[in-house]
């Protein structure tokens, strides 16, 4: 349904909105010529997966459910003011749509038609790299699969690293390459004609310098830049030998910058500087630096108006208690859904390390306090010679008091009397010092433990509203194939570390939604504290303006009159 909005209210939309950052009030008057605000009632849905894609949102106010069915899950999005969907009607050739759109509540929202936007950007050529960012990006993120993501967490940026970069990884072995396999066709067909050697050499050379080439483009994919409404991520992988997660809060940036050089502003390439209160993450190597760094800053701005909205609603809720005035309507449809805290739900590959896992009790949950050990891996390394000086202490002492070895039977009994108990010991203690090793999260704190078997105790803690940064990083192929790493965790200027944890990509999620659930609970309080202050003063002057109303001030005679 077609309607109106005011002319201000859709420019500060505009405004406020990363695509248009470059662009004028005079110009945004002229942009929203071509928007169409329409209305959807609460369960109506804007478009199907699968049809075609006409049209780009921009929404006003409301809320939009986005679905998409991925095998037998259905992965859910949800979207508020600000937020634009709809990427597919930006693309030059035709895409269908790869997700349902639906009015989470009543919806209003900016439509733009697909041959609107190629008006849109003849006129003001400058819009095009950003629409182009954001749809780039969308069709990226919508092939990833990003277990941590929580329904209410909004992926806004994913992008690999410039081109170029690519272009520089393959440049060496397709050079290599083609040398090799063009001498050893030349010795194959002219020097040696048919020979089985440099024929061999040419095939090996052609194989492996293909194999080089698809290493180099695979590994240049893996890494990804990630912004969320909620945190900046840089994903970083080697393939079978490294895999790194790192993630920085939005509320813990302190400030960002973009840092090129003179290639990058030629290539349109730079690095963007995340930085915080104990150091900073460099996205390196991305193209549109400038863009995605209003994208970023807009997604700062927007969780601070948030913030702000609710403090404002909560206010006025508060002094309206105080007051006994009627509250406001209810706004139950429109609020977000609960969010999602249990993980995704595992895949057959997973299954057998989450058994052992579970058996060896990696990870024990007792209230709302999690325990971590470290992996069983770690376990057998630790057992590994004490189990292995038992075999052979047994395996010694059976053969002497079997007489395979030319030793007298009572060195056997001494072997297995005093030894089998003495390794025993040994194997003991190597238990005792793996389990002992605890790493603690609770509702307010995280705690790493380590203690000797009847020695010395370490324990630190600090509190989670402190954690600035959280990563992961498996480093090795036997840390990839049997799932476990270590987590960093930068609490101030010191540093915590998880070593060896199973799941270390899980347990940084914990960590964050423990993170977000502290300071969420921390700034409800202040806020609390805060509102019942202002209610207070309101709620006095309120009951001092009832008691004792103003006098009322006497009419003045009209003037050239006299009293009498």
């Amino acid at each position: 349904m077609s309607m109106d909005i005011p002319q201000q209210e859709v420019l500060t939309l505009l405004r406020q909105c990363h695509l248009f950052r470059r662009l004028s009030d005079e110009q945004l008057l002229r942009v929203m010529t071509y928007w169409q605000a329409l209305f959807y009632e609460e369960g109506l849905a804007l478009y199907e997966e699968g049809q075609d894609a006409t049209a780009f949102f921009l929404i006003f106010s409301g809320r939009v459910r986005l679905s998409h069915q991925r095998g037998n899950d259905d992965e859910v999005t949800y979207l508020e003011e600000g937020d634009y969907f709809g990427e597919e009607a930006l693309s030059p050739t035709p895409l269908a749509r790869r997700a349902t759109a639906t009015a989470a509540a009543p919806l209003i929202v900016l439509r733009l038609e697909g041959a609107d936007y190629l008006a849109l950007v003849r006129e003001f050529p400058d819009l095009s790299p950003a629409f182009r960012l954001i749809l780039n990006s969308y069709l990226l993120a919508s092939r990833l699969r990003l277990p941590w993501r929580s329904p209410r967490e909004v992926v806004r940026y994913v992008a690999r690293r410039h081109p170029f970069f690519l272009f520089l990884r393959i440049a060496l072995p397709a050079v290599v390459t083609g040398a090799l396999v063009g001498l050893f066709a030349f010795l194959t067909i002219v020097v040696w004609h048919g020979a089985l050697l440099p024929t061999l050499l040419l095939i090996l050379s052609l194989v492996g310098g293909l194999g080089w080439l698809a290493w180099s483009a695979v590994d240049w994919s893996n890494d990804y830049v990630i912004i969320t409404n909620r945190r900046v991520v840089l994903l970083e992988r080697v393939i079978l030998l490294y895999e790194s997660r790192q993630e920085v809060p939005l509320e813990a940036i302190l400030a960002d910058e973009v840092q090129t050089d003179q290639i990058g502003r030629f290539l349109n390439y730079g690095s963007l500087i995340v930085r915080t209160y104990t150091g900073q993450l460099i996205l390196d190597r991305l193209a549109e630096p400038q863009l995605v760094l209003n994208l970023l800053e807009e997604q700062r701005d927007r969780a601070r108006r948030g913030r702000r909205r609710a403090q404002r609603a909560a206010i006025e809720a508060t002094i309206r208690s105080r007051l006994g005035l009627p509250t406001g309507p209810s706004s139950s449809s429109s609020e977000a859904p609960p969010e999602e805290t249990s993980p995704p739900p595992p895949s057959s590959t997973q299954r057998l390390g989450q058994t052992l896992a579970r058996l060896f009790m990696l990870r024990e949950e007792v209230g709302d306090t999690i325990v971590y050990r470290t992996h069983w891996a770690i376990l057998l390394a630790k057992t590994a010679p004490p189990t292995l000086a038992l075999l052979v202490d047994v395996a010694l002492g059976w053969l002497i008091l079997s007489q395979r070895l030319p030793l007298p039977s009572r060195l056997g009994w001494i072997v297995l009397v005093l030894g089998v108990p003495a390794l025993a010991l040994w194997w003991l203690y190597q238990y005792v010092d793996w389990r002992n090793d605890r790493y603690i999260i609770t509702p307010d704190m995280i705690i790493d433990v380590y203690k000797k078997p009847l020695g010395t105790e370490e324990k630190r803690s600090a509190p989670l509203r402190n954690i600035q940064t959280i990563e992961y990083a498996r480093k090795t192929i036997i840390h990839l194939l049997l799932n476990f790493g270590t987590v960093y965790i930068r609490v101030g200027d010191t540093q915590f570390t998880f070593d060896d944890v199973y799941n270390p990509s899980e347990v940084q999620r914990e960590l964050f939604q423990r993170l977000v659930a502290v300071k969420q609970r921390e700034e409800q309080r202040a806020e609390q504290t805060q509102r019942e202050q202002l209610a207070e003063w309101i709620e006095l002057y309120h009951r001092m303006v009832s008691s004792h109303p103003p006098a009322e001030s006497e009419p003045k005679p009209p003037a050239g009159t006299e009293s009498g």
